[in-house]
């Protein structure tokens, strides 16, 4: 393992080199460097595999060239070199990626061999999984070509069109189904476009690789079930119930099997999915009429919440749930003109209350395909947007990109789009006026914060309180303060502290509770961060307590 050393004191980075016997325990110095712009030089340069670096270093420190390695690719592995006193900046060490540090003051050659050996482990460690990876990569590759996947594609998309046929392909490939009683269970990822950023580029396709791992594992405890991606977003389960007749006993299985794969998919992987499930169907030559089926309600989901579950119910008992009458697309289409309108003319509280009405009906409704309401939105969004343009100085950059409205699953989040997008621009236009008021909102989040800021405040609250979403409201406050929310709640609490602080006999963990901290260690570096001096300091010698800005 090659080892370079990150010092400011010469003798320190000499007596390390020398005093060592390093190839007794398998590691080779090829380096040093005497602050950390250097070492970021000759990491680039010398590939070491472990760095020792010391926290105190003249031009750029140890925390600043450990905050620079996170953004490389396959960074070493750093032991920090700490003195008395540093511990705020070894636990900061920790955090941006360390995985050890070294007491200076009793460095000893045990010491520094210990952490050398656990640095050593841990890459190892890595390296094995990162071959693990690398190996699970190409076994997917060469099982791509699965003949069994084709199969079902084929046959879901009714490109067989003989039972005799479909029967063969089902002895061939163990296929384990039988008629009657034949069931499409459709499904897909909810927020979909934010779990696919947790994987690199080329790394998604282990997104799919562990579903279908699981689905492996957690479907061996059912009879007569096969599985199978219909597309990036799409799944497909198809079970049949030949042994069962009671609707009953197969509605209580279908529950079963839905909530065993929800339960698996959010145990292990974080991520919750929807279902739509198809009618009962009799005979093998039903399953792309089951699918359709599956994917039509499936697509109903879009008008309810993530995690939904909708059963296909056949004409005559109500196809899908909620459905009413016909949609009268012309007095549709002429509400959408209308809100048009009002956006041209700026009537805000109408805007706001005529597309709350609309995607109310359209909801009770549910005769709208997704696509169908992302037309709309995307026509609202650019209506928005030209009334931006219109009015001098207002930024268009800030508005939601019209690439979230197709990231956004439900109807409901493509209307809170819609609404920020009308907040935002009434309160743009508002503040280009005379009137430099502040927002009336910030203002009761403001005089909240005074009231209950011995509580547990979150954003989530303030945002439900005044009726905003969060991004907004936290952009809007940090416009019209000048600091981001935390750090006003923050500000607010130690100026109420300095009171209990010197007038009072209360210890510092019980002053830091009536305030509204979480934790003692968040006052003291709340404090410390606004006064300039911790607690006890103050507490002991008042005098140092700086005038604070009145809040």
């Amino acid at each position: 393992m090659k080892i370079l050393i990150a010092d400011d004191e010469s003798y320190m980075r000499m007596s390390l080199k020398t005093s060592l016997n390093w190839e007794a325990y398998g590691f080779q110095v090829i380096g040093d460097a005497a602050h950390g712009e250097d070492a970021l030089v000759k990491i680039a340069e010398l590939k070491p595999d472990i760095v020792l670096m010391d926290i105190k270093m003249p031009i750029m420190d140890g925390l600043q060239a450990l905050e620079k390695l996170q953004g490389w690719n396959d960074p070493p592995k750093v032991i920090m070199l700490s003195s008395y006193k540093e511990f705020e900046y070894v636990r900061e060490g920790m955090r941006l990626g360390a995985v050890d540090y070294i007491h200076k003051p009793s460095l000893n050659e045990a010491g520094i061999f210990d952490a050398l050996r656990r640095a050593r482990e841990t890459i190892m460690r890595e390296r094995k999984q990162t071959d693990e990876i690398e190996n699970l990569r190409q076994n997917a590759e060469r099982v791509k070509p699965n003949m069994k996947a084709v199969f079902f594609k084929e046959w879901s998309e009714g490109a067989i069109r003989h039972t005799w046929e479909i029967e063969d392909k089902m002895k061939e490939y163990d296929v384990r189904l039988q008629a009657p009683n034949l069931v499409c269970f459709a499904f897909h990822i909810d927020q979909f476009s934010k779990v696919r950023k947790r994987y690199k580029q080329d790394m998604e396709y282990l997104l799919y690789f562990s579903i279908q791992n699981i689905l492996s594992e957690v479907l061996r405890k059912f009879d007569e079930v096969e599985f199978f991606q219909h597309r990036q977003n799409g799944f497909v389960i198809l079970k049949s119930y030949s042994g069962l007749r009671s609707a009953q006993s197969i509605y209580n299985e279908q529950w079963n099997l839905i909530k065993t794969v929800q339960n698996a998919l959010h145990k292990f992987m974080n991520i919750n999915v929807s279902f739509g499930i198809s009618a009962l169907h009799l005979s093998l030559l039903d399953v792309p009429l089951a699918l359709k089926e599956a994917e039509k309600v499936l697509e109903s989901n879009f008008y309810d919440k993530e995690s939904g579950v909708v059963f296909y119910q056949l004409e005559g008992s109500g196809s899908v749930p909620g459905k009413k009458e016909d949609l009268n697309k012309h007095a549709f289409e002429k509400k959408v003109q209308q809100i048009k309108l009002e956006i041209e003319n700026e009537q805000w509280e109408r805007i706001l209350g005529s597309m709350g009405q609309l995607f109310e009906e359209l909801r009770q409704n549910r005769q709208l395909s997704k696509q169908e309401m992302l037309r709309i939105a995307t026509y609202l969004h650019y209506a928005f947007s030209r009334a931006c343009e219109t009015e001098a100085g207002l930024p268009i950059d800030e508005f939601p990109a019209v690439e979230e409205f197709f990231e956004a699953e439900t109807q409901q989040q493509i209307y809170e789009l819609l609404v920020q997008e009308a907040e935002y621009v009434q309160y743009k236009k508002n503040t280009n006026a005379a009137s430099q008021k502040m927002n009336h909102k910030i203002r009761l989040v403001i005089d909240y914060i005074h009231e209950y800021y011995d509580r547990d405040l979150n954003l989530e609250e303030l945002s439900h309180y005044v009726g905003l979403n969060h991004s907004y409201l936290s952009r809007l406050f940090k416009e019209q303060t000048g600091m981001v929310l935390i750090q006003y709640i923050n500000q607010y609490r130690v100026n109420k502290s300095l009171d209990l602080l010197i007038n009072s006999t209360m210890k510092t963990y019980e002053i830091a509770e009536r305030v509204g901290f979480k934790s003692t260690d968040n006052f003291y570096i709340a404090f410390k961060r606004q006064i300039g001096f911790p607690p006890n300091e103050v507490r002991k010698n008042p005098e140092l307590v700086r005038e604070s800005e009145t809040m």
